[in-house]
């Protein structure tokens, strides 16, 4: 069972880039919110801030990455291995 989105000024504004070959492309600004779907599926969805209802990340989140803090935000040690746009 997928838990509710929280409300709009609970989720966290964000900028997504991809790294493609070595380059960083920006993807957009968005708004992130994570969901637990179950005790083995929990993900990170991204919406488009100027174009709600486009996906700018949809991942995975897996206990075996590695994360890691930086600019006092939590990222994935990986490149975005389960990325669907």
């Amino acid at each position: 069972m997928a838990l509710a989105a929280p409300p709009v000024n609970d989720r966290k504004r964000v900028k997504v880039y991809e790294l493609r070959n070595n380059d960083w492309y920006d993807r957009g600004t968005g708004f992130c919110v994570g969901q637990v779907l179950n005790q083995e599926d929990a993900r990170i969805y991204v919406e488009s801030e100027d174009e709600p209802g486009r996906s700018l990340l949809d991942t995975k989140i897996s206990k075996d990455d590695g994360y890691q803090k930086q600019q006092g935000a939590a990222k994935p040690n990986q490149r975005y291995r389960n990325r669907t746009y």
